[in-house]
């Protein structure tokens, strides 16, 4: 699909008082608009919660499913560790990594849903809104109970178009705005897309370079907390940029194309990427996990 082009004034006063229908002469501009909105990479959200509440928010019913889940998984000690400092360092990289997405999505103007740091959240928390368009307390931070990485949730232009029926709210949500000024991440270049999807391990890996370099000054103490924090930085670095959709690396390949073409690949074929990633994530880490663990031995080894 198309970049899509956004004539000046497109929602002017006059249209904003009166949104399209199919006596209006923006029904076609609109519709084509919003079709090309679904062309963005996207995977199943399992988790979409649209409460719009304030401060904490807590689901019972995941971290009973998530504990169940963990105990499961750690039978045979495959996925998980019984190590479970294990688990504060890696919530540690992740923030890192979610941040970075975080940071590089604002520095674009995006709008940015939720941050949440392990996955089946069961506590999320939400500032007290504010009247700022597109600030930090617009996002929810939540914590999950598996701890097999984190998600960064850019809010969806299409679907907040579909609760929308205000039209001040439709042109303080950036409908009919140049891509530019638009606060959804649809509507940003390619090449924006792509460092943003890069962040995460650009981020990962500068830790990693900051932490190795500065070991062996360490005292001993901060050695035993360091050394922890530079590997999983540097393994998180690497399994992401795998060029496998879902993953970042797969965001990057996507972003790629679409800089080269100046084509977004169709709704149906980034869903059906995101459920064979999906499938490719499960099998090469948790069913054969001797392969991954070939591949980070072989980068373990340059290193430490």
């Amino acid at each position: 699909m198309r970049q899509t082009n956004y004539p000046p004034n497109s929602m002017n006063e006059n249209n904003m008082n009166n949104p399209p229908s199919d006596n209006n002469p923006m029904s076609e501009e609109w519709n084509n608009q919003m079709s090309d909105n679904h062309t963005e990479p996207s995977f199943p959200d399992l988790n979409d919660d649209k409460e719009p509440r304030e401060g904490f928010t807590f689901k019972w019913i995941n971290l009973f499913l998530g504990v169940a889940i963990f105990l499961w998984l750690s039978q045979g000690g495959n996925v998980f560790t019984d190590d479970y400092s294990f688990y504060i360092y890696l919530a540690i990289v992740v923030v890192i990594h979610e941040l970075g997405h975080v940071i590089a999505g604002k520095s674009f103007g995006c709008f940015i849903k939720e941050m949440q740091v392990f996955f089946l959240p069961f506590v999320s928390y939400r500032p007290k809104q504010d009247s700022v368009t597109n600030s930090w307390r617009d996002i929810k931070w939540s914590l999950g109970v598996l701890p097999l990485g984190g998600v960064t949730v850019f809010k969806s232009r299409a679907s907040d178009i579909a609760d929308l029926t205000d039209s001040w709210e439709m042109g303080k949500m950036g409908i009919g705005q140049e891509p530019a000024a638009s606060p959804y991440i649809e509507d940003k270049p390619a090449w924006q897309r792509l460092l943003i999807s890069a962040a995460g391990v650009l981020f990962n890996i500068a830790t990693f370079l900051i932490l190795y370099i500065a070991l062996p000054y360490m005292s001993d103490g901060c050695y035993d907390i360091c050394r922890p924090l530079a590997a999983l930085s540097l393994i998180l670095a690497v399994l992401n940029i795998l060029p496998v959709y879902p993953l970042d690396g797969g965001a990057i390949v996507f972003a790629i194309y679409e800089m080269i073409t100046g084509k977004k690949p169709s709704p149906g074929f980034t869903t059906a990427c995101g459920w064979i990633g999906f499938i490719f994530i499960v099998l090469f880490f948790w069913v054969f996990p001797d392969w991954l663990n070939g591949i980070l031995h072989n980068v373990f080894g340059l290193f430490f």
